[in-house]
């Protein structure tokens, strides 16, 4: 038996619930090899070293180059699929987020013993989202601009030009390193069967 209106916050025990569809389950595996690449490959960019990913900086840019396309196609088909599906209006925090906050920061600092149940992301995650759509586009702009320093120049200036904006690059990327390890935190840590579900689409609520 499945059941599929989990976004209603509804929950059977033991029964196979909804959570997520077969479009934003590609989309995730599409995000997270580049998003990792990216990051694998900025540093080394940023700061040379020997390690068993690049061999030099040429291998180094050329993962930069193609995982950054692939990063692109995703929030550009993520963004698109948020407002055709109105998906967004579950993606951000409401004030009852807001207000429940405090409680479930409590229960997350090992404070409370009960776990707050939400129907399908909880306000921390919320919050991070908020944060992902404001890096995102902040990093395709900074990483454009350093990417064409002649056609894309333009992109430098609200920045000051171009040392700046590669201090800005790599501050957006310690920030998606920081929320990423935040993310792989939740997923890690609040649910098995939940973390199942980002490759079958169901998890049996217990």
């Amino acid at each position: 038996m499945r059941f599929r209106n989990n976004l209603l916050g509804i929950r059977i025990k033991g029964v196979k619930t909804f959570r997520h569809n077969r479009p934003l389950r590609v989309m995730h595996w599409v995000l997270a090899p580049a998003a990792l690449s990216l990051m694998a490959s900025g540093l080394y960019i940023n700061k040379p070293y020997r390690n068993f990913l690049f061999k030099n900086m040429n291998d180094a840019r050329k993962t930069h180059f193609m995982a950054q396309y692939f990063f692109g196609l995703y929030f550009l088909a993520r963004g698109y699929y948020a407002i055709k599906t109105r998906g967004y209006r579950k993606l951000f925090p409401n004030s009852g987020d807001i207000a429940s906050l405090p409680k479930f920061s409590l229960y997350e600092l090992y404070l409370n013993k009960k776990q707050p149940k939400y129907p399908k992301y909880n306000p921390l995650q919320k919050l991070l989202f908020i944060f992902f759509a404001v890096l995102f586009p902040l990093q395709i702009v900074t990483g454009s601009a350093l990417y064409s320093t002649g056609r894309l120049q333009f992109l430098s200036r609200p920045f000051g030009g171009l040392g700046n904006t590669r201090t800005v690059h790599y501050l957006g990327a310690v920030g998606l390193m920081s929320l990423v390890a935040g993310h792989m935190y939740f997923a890690l840590t609040e649910s098995f069967s939940k973390l199942k579900s980002i490759f079958n689409g169901y998890f049996t609520p217990k």
